[in-house]
């Protein structure tokens, strides 16, 4: 097994994912213990199935979400065309990881979007590296130690005690990927107890969340940048009852 990463290397990893696989296949357990299975094909294609095997989400998304409201000759205010990931071509280390991810509101992020907001971060955990939204703000938002290359079901992952910070800004306030909550008052996050994390090396993908001997979150990565089939994302058609 090799030698652990450095902390920055593990945070360009965690700003990656967008950038490293364009379909995956896997398995994921949530803190609600459900078991499910997922196909994503970037940049919008999305099937979720339940352990039975039934579709509980099937679709295309077609376009990006437009980005921030800006304003218009002649006065009023519109959305700005959204762009995709693959579209902006961030800096990166000789690895091949992103240094820095470009500030942009118009690129969407959350797309395929599935229940929450949860998702979106495990398959995109820059919130381990920088703040999500206020960029501006100083300091690390999460403390990294106790770095090591680890086998997650059979694939190489990079795990690390993760400690919130008050910088910490989630990619939502309501699912975090670490604990604790924040404060609007006074526009802090309150830290919970670290968590142990897991970061898939080939693609960013957040594998696993350990907290307080409790497993919040665990994936099972099944197959990275295979062929999917176009029927896999048709959504099924209603049956039709008739009396």
């Amino acid at each position: 097994m090799s030698t652990a990463p450095s902390v920055d290397r593990f945070r360009r990893l965690a700003r990656s994912s967008p950038w490293l696989w364009q379909t995956i296949e896997f398995r994921w357990r949530v803190y609600d213990g459900a078991e499910r299975h997922a196909w994503i094909r970037r940049p919008g294609d999305l099937r979720v199935e339940d352990a039975d095997g039934e579709p509980i989400q099937s679709a295309q998304t077609t376009k990006p979400f437009p980005g921030a409201m800006v304003g218009v000759r002649g006065g009023g205010w519109e959305p700005m065309p959204g762009r995709w990931p693959s579209a902006i071509d961030p800096p990166r280390d000789p690895d091949g990881l992103v240094t820095v991810v470009p500030d942009e509101v118009d690129v969407d992020y959350d797309s395929p979007f599935f229940e929450n907001y949860h998702w979106v971060a495990m398959l995109n955990p820059v919130e381990f590296a920088d703040p999500v939204h206020c960029r501006d703000r100083t300091g690390l938002p999460v403390d990294l130690t106790e770095l090591a290359v680890v086998d997650h079901r059979g694939r190489r992952a990079w795990e690390a005690l993760a400690q919130p910070t008050a910088v910490y800004d989630p990619r939502c306030d309501c699912c975090p990927l670490l604990a604790g909550g924040y404060d609007g008052e006074n526009d802090a996050w309150i830290p919970g107890p670290p968590s142990r994390v897991r970061l898939d090396e080939e693609t960013g993908v957040c594998v696993r969340i350990e907290q307080g001997g409790s497993l919040d979150l665990d994936v099972d990565i099944v197959r990275v940048d295979g062929t999917l089939d176009d029927a896999l994302f048709v959504a099924p058609r209603r049956r039709l009852f008739r009396r």
